[in-house]
């Protein structure tokens, strides 16, 4: 692993330990209903202040944290306060105000940014998670930086998501920032995650209901729901194979077991009458060994006479 060095960093290395604690104090007027500290809050003041009035109460309890710092873009109003008793970081904030290109813009935002760094991982449970706003910035130094305060082992992965459409006449357009996410220990969380909630399964759901009690007779049920289908079809994914219908609700036909385009999940599955493992396909599996098990618990896979022939 490569240690990420700037300016600074020998005064903020443990500078998070030096800041005091401070209580929270609640203000009844701005709140609603009865104070309670153990309820949803909205703390007004330094951010660094805040985190470390937060830790007594909170320190590995945090299932999942989401910050949006500073992008340091250079246009930017942030300011850096922290009470460090360093004569170079005062210094600095004497030579040039915040967000001016003096060549230690980098350092400056690194220095506000890990000793809050180092606060947020003590905050998180052993399965915890981090999601941080980012752009190409300080992206890299913000991912360096995680490495060193959470290791490289528990970086989880990078989302990378369109925000704009660049109309300006520049030589590469950057239409797209990031959210770095890290684990406390990558470990401890699931190895897939997949949303409980489906607005999208939600529709279908209800669209199903709904022409089941309209249309009695099976064949205008099928008719009615391939119209509606139709029609919406744009906004389906990634249900946009349920594509069928009856009175017990909508589902969709075989699907294909194997992985396509890429390399898939690579383990046995016996075919239930000669006990052998079958052919996988060529590119593995499309699900997850656990998947798999559950489809052959509920008896949704089919197979070939024997071992020889290709599930699906």
């Amino acid at each position: 692993m490569t240690e990420l060095n700037f300016k600074g960093k020998e005064f903020v290395y443990n500078h998070h330990l030096s800041v005091p604690f401070r209580p929270l104090v609640p203000d009844a007027d701005k709140g609603i209903g009865a104070v309670n500290l153990d309820g949803n809050l909205i703390i007004q003041g330094d951010n660094l202040h805040a985190l470390k009035a937060l830790l007594p109460r909170y320190a590995g309890k945090v299932d999942c944290i989401f910050i949006d710092p500073p992008y340091n873009t250079g246009n930017e109003g942030w300011a850096y306060n922290d009470n460090v008793n360093a004569p170079m970081i005062k210094e600095w904030l004497k030579a040039n105000p915040i967000g001016i290109e003096d060549g230690l813009r980098h350092d400056k935002w690194c220095t506000m940014m890990w000793p809050r760094l180092r606060l947020l991982y003590e905050m998180l449970a052993q399965d915890g998670i981090i999601f941080i706003s980012i752009d190409d910035n300080e992206l890299h130094r913000l991912r360096e930086m995680c490495d060193e305060i959470f290791g490289p082992t528990n970086w989880v992965g990078n989302i990378v998501w369109k925000n704009v459409t660049d109309n300006n006449p520049t030589n590469i357009a950057v239409e797209h920032e990031y959210i770095l996410c890290f684990a406390k220990n990558k470990n401890t969380i699931e190895k897939s995650w997949k949303s409980k909630v489906s607005e999208i399964k939600n529709l279908l759901i209800d669209v199903g209901n709904d022409l089941a009690a309209k249309y009695p007779n099976a064949l205008e049920l099928s008719h009615e729901y391939k119209k509606w289908f139709n029609k919406n079809k744009w906004q389906l994914w990634p249900l946009d194979r349920y594509k069928q219908i009856d009175h017990g609700g909508i589902f969709t036909g075989s699907q294909s077991v194997h992985n396509p385009g890429r390399e898939g999940y690579r383990y046995d599955v016996l075919h239930p009458k000669t006990g052998k493992a079958c052919q996988e396909p060529l590119m593995g599996y499309r699900f997850p060994p656990e998947t798999m098990e559950n489809l052959l618990a509920e008896g949704k896979v089919l197979f070939g006479k024997d071992e020889k022939k290709l599930l699906s």
